[in-house]
């Protein structure tokens, strides 16, 4: 069982469209392992929610892994500095010879990777690191300069640029490998060490890569056509629903853009063409591949430190029942609480919304932009460290590509434009019931008068 290779599984829960898992399944017999690692995730403000519905792919990683006759380890690293150890203990009870992993972009996951790395390296083992969690790595789209973009829309332009085939051709799973014999002690542990998690029983999200699939395909067929249009309307289900799925990594980004360029015949547009919606989604996923690459390129963002580093200036307001009124939906703001209302109870919230409830925050009430950062993270069924960075930061105009500081979304102007029959307030905040749309954005007194927070904001950022 020399040439035994563990893959390491991380946020990448599937096997179709696994760089890890497929090459390591090349060369030889595969195990695959997972660890869990409570502590930091702790310590990263992981929701709950999002870590019952880890348990779910789980479940269902290794249903999928026993088709292919592949054994799932779960192990325990409590937190990431014990990865090393706990993974040497694995691959030595396996005999096996390497360590495969899809590569995580923000520093802490960089930091313990190189030590695994180097563990690996003393311990006579191969360690081997992939890019499945986007479609192009981090470091291959640069500026004529070399440097790396930090401006969305020249990055989109490179980045389409130099896609080749490959980069849209999804790989489909390995094939089922022969039996690898009777399963050492540490995979005892794994249903004691899974109850360690929450029980995932939330029927808006069911676990698992089938139903990613489903609602990839449902979403292509039914909504992407409408996409332009439906994705800033929060009462209408326009959106895909699969940020879950491939924050988790029960999809990938590019089995997600091989399907959607397939339907906007076989294009990749700069700009919105003949099927504006698909064009638009494509583009969504490019936002994504942004925010991973700024994560990888510029490490002290994760380290609470803002892109813009003169913003780290900035003297925020320091009001604790403010930011309670907030994370409660009780702005009185009916669009804002709504949003806030619908992350409490569903651990979602449409992205519209993310933006107008974060610059409410940041730019309404001057609150760091890290304690509404925090409490997403806390509370996001898709929390997803490069994509809530990059969005807060956007909306505070302290990031990457920002909007300039005197861009100020107007609560009232934006439940007018985007929820114009207060459908979605009304669902969420029902005290508002029986009025009409105009007197419903007044409802209740609000926490702050816009034209005057307004007025403040612009000072603050100028004065900073």
């Amino acid at each position: 069982m020399h040439n035994t290779a563990l893959v390491w599984f991380r946020n990448d829960l599937r096997v179709t469209d696994n760089p890890a898992l497929n090459t390591a399944a090349e060369s030889g017999p595969v195990v695959a392992v997972f660890l869990i690692s409570d502590e930091q995730w702790a310590q990263h403000h992981v929701a709950t929610r999002r870590l019952a519905f880890l348990k779910g792919c789980l479940l269902d990683l290794e249903n999928q892994l026993e088709t292919l006759n592949i054994p799932l380890v779960i192990g325990h690293a409590a937190s990431f500095a014990q990865a090393p150890a706990a993974l040497l203990e694995i691959a030595s009870s396996w005999h096996a010879a390497s360590i495969d992993c899809n590569a995580e972009y923000p520093l802490n996951e960089q930091r313990r990777d190189r030590q695994v790395a180097n563990a690996c390296a003393t311990a006579g083992l191969r360690f081997n690191r992939h890019h499945g969690g986007v479609i192009v790595p981090p470091g291959s789209v640069s500026t004529a300069a070399g440097a790396p973009y930090t401006v969305f829309s020249p990055f989109k332009r490179r980045w389409l640029s130099q896609l080749t085939p490959d980069d849209w051709s999804p790989e489909p799973p390995p094939k089922r490998q022969a039996n690898i014999g009777d399963a050492p002690g540490p995979q005892l542990n794994n249903e004691r060490l899974l109850a360690l998690l929450p029980d995932h029983n939330d029927d808006n999200w069911p676990a698992g890569s089938k139903e990613a699939e489903r609602r990839l395909e449902i979403f292509l067929s039914r909504k992407a056509a409408g996409y332009q249009q439906q994705r800033d309307i929060p009462s209408q289900a326009g959106t895909s629903g699969l940020s879950p799925y491939l924050s988790i990594g029960a999809i990938s980004a590019r089995t997600c853009l091989a399907a959607a360029r397939e339907l906007n015949d076989q294009r990749l547009n700069v700009k919105p063409g003949a099927r504006p919606g698909l064009d638009t989604w494509i583009s969504e996923l490019v936002w994504r591949e942004f925010y991973r690459h700024v994560t990888a390129a510029f490490p002290h963002i994760s380290t609470g430190a803002a892109f813009r580093r003169e913003t780290d200036q900035l003297e925020w307001r320091k009001d604790p029942a403010a930011f309670e009124r907030w994370c409660q939906g009780m702005t009185g703001y009916p669009l804002v609480d709504a949003g806030m209302r619908q992350l409490n109870e569903t651990g979602w919230m449409h992205n519209r919304l993310r933006m107008v409830t974060a610059m409410f925050l940041s730019k309404h009430l001057l609150l760091d932009w890290r304690l509404g950062e925090r409490y997403f993270m806390e509370n996001l069924i898709d929390g997803d460290f490069a994509a809530n960075n990059g969005g807060w930061q956007w909306s505070a105009s302290t990031g990457t590509d920002s909007v300039p500081y005197f861009r100020i979304f107007n609560p009232t102007s934006q439940a007018k434009k985007f929820d114009a029959h207060s459908e979605f307030i009304r669902r969420w905040v029902p005290e508002i019931d029986g009025l009409t749309a105009e007197s419903a954005t007044t409802y209740p007194a609000p926490m702050v008068d816009h034209a005057l927070a307004r007025q403040r904001a612009l000072a603050f950022f100028k004065r900073s």
